[in-house]
């Protein structure tokens, strides 16, 4: 596994939403669920999709492909695990953002699933970013629509099929153990303590690098900074972006875009849920791409 891989992997584990919201998320966390998941994505690149089994027991969350017992994934009890083939890695959560730039409004009451429902509309500075579908009876968040800066839709993630109880989990949090990735004091030199609305939480120590965790309140990136080479999956779908600022290597999964770079001070990657509007925001107030050339100049001129 490269890197970059396994920082996505221990990434993907801690939780997209890392505040409460009106009390809706609170809710939600308590409640036993389990069921099928749909993520389907309109991203710059083309769209993107993706179908795994996720439940919640206990205050933990798992997801896991469909037809597998293997988790992959389990959140919950203030750690994050990431289980891939033989690797466990774990994290502990991050501490709650801010949300005081969203606005939470219930909009309208609805039918999902042949259940009761209730629709909320989550406001960024005045614009729709998020919707969500509550389950009246449990509380769940049975459906997650984000939205761009224009207004379009980014991201569905919705269930396709829910039961309430905690039946059907290939196991639970307990089974797991895992290796804790450290959490450190200060984040490396360059990254800002607050940018476009996101605020940084937490830093931790990584074998050859730092994972530095923002979040805006409900969407969150990381930023890793190494000076080993960063990889992509060998199945990912990787774009050049060539900015005003540089070259960037783009991928976008199913509610997941991963931007890596070579910057003055090592190789970095950003690795978020943000809509494509915010992730160019973010990667404006980040240390921008280097020509990899010019360091070869440099080293040409200086001992040569």
């Amino acid at each position: 596994m490269t890197p970059l891989a396994a920082v996505v992997a221990v990434l993907l584990a801690i939780p997209g939403v890392v505040a409460d919201l009106g009390g809706y998320l609170e809710r939600s966390g308590e409640a036993e669920f389990s069921g099928e998941q749909l993520v389907t994505c309109d991203t710059p690149d083309g769209p993107r999709d993706s179908l795994f089994q996720i439940a919640q027991v206990a205050g933990s969350v798992m997801a896991w492909e469909p037809g597998s017992d293997q988790v992959l994934v389990t959140m919950g009890s203030g750690m994050t695990v990431t289980v891939t083939g033989d690797n466990v890695e774990s994290a502990d959560g991050a501490t709650p953002g801010d949300t005081a730039s969203y606005e939470v409004q219930e909009t309208s009451s609805i039918t999902y699933l042949g259940r009761a429902a209730t629709e909320v509309s989550v406001r960024r500075d005045g614009l729709e970013r998020v919707r969500m579908t509550i389950d009246s009876a449990t509380g769940v968040v049975l459906r997650t629509r984000t939205f761009g800066g224009d207004g379009g839709l980014y991201c569905d993630r919705r269930l396709i099929s829910f039961s309430p109880g905690n039946g059907g989990v290939p196991y639970s949090e307990g089974d797991i153990d895992g290796d804790a990735v450290g959490r450190i004091d200060e984040a490396p030199a360059g990254l800002p303590g607050r940018l476009v609305g996101f605020e940084l939480l937490d830093t931790y120590d990584l074998d050859d690098g730092t994972l530095s965790y923002y979040s805006d309140g409900f969407f969150s990136f990381g930023v890793v900074m190494t000076d080993r080479p960063l990889g992509f999956a060998a199945d990912s779908e990787v774009v050049a972006d060539q900015s005003d600022r540089g070259e960037y290597r783009r991928s976008y999964e199913a509610g997941r875009v991963t931007v890596a770079w070579t910057s003055a001070s090592g190789n970095v990657a950003f690795i978020g849920d943000t809509p494509p509007d915010l992730t160019e925001e973010a990667l404006q107030s980040l240390p921008g791409p280097v020509n990899p050339n010019v360091f070869e100049r440099i080293w040409n001129r200086l001992f040569r």
